[in-house]
């Protein structure tokens, strides 16, 4: 399965947030719409993700400051890991797991065209777990049908 099917069976959306704005205002937003994470824009460009793990280093870097004063800019994370339409699950997945990462923003035709989250992934992958289940389980049964005919 691919980054680009699996878009369109969950949800994928993201919300962004222009660079300048504060900490404060990321926070209202991903409270106000119970999100993790966040693309951080800058002059319509993709400038980088601000997620639950940038404000504790908020917190490490500016002790005292006012989350009010603190441009997301200065605490954002700008090497962005992304994943691209035509990459596999298994792909993400693995890009995920090796980073360290819950998010990964999606690309297509040079912009973030959606974002999964870890939760995403496990979903799938239990899904198709579940699938195989009652294959073999199928299968089981009608082997043990067949035994007794």
């Amino acid at each position: 399965m691919k980054v680009k099917d699996l878009l369109e069976d969950c949800s994928g959306f993201f919300h962004t947030l222009e660079e300048e704005q504060t900490v404060e205002q990321a926070l209202q937003l991903m409270s106000g719409f119970n999100l993790s994470a966040l693309v951080v824009m800058g002059n319509t460009v993709t400038r980088g993700i601000f997620t639950e793990r940038d404000l504790v280093r908020c917190h490490i870097l500016f002790p005292g400051r006012e989350i009010t004063t603190i441009p997301i800019k200065e605490v954002m994370t700008s090497k962005l890991i992304v994943a691209e339409l035509d990459d596999t699950i298994d792909d993400a997945m693995g890009m995920m797991m090796k980073a360290k990462i819950r998010h990964l923003p999606i690309v297509g035709q040079g912009q973030v065209m959606g974002m999964l989250c870890l939760e995403d992934l496990v979903k799938n992958h239990v899904g198709a777990l579940t699938q195989e289940l009652h294959y073999l389980k199928d299968y089981i049964s009608d082997l043990q049908d067949a035994a007794h005919d």
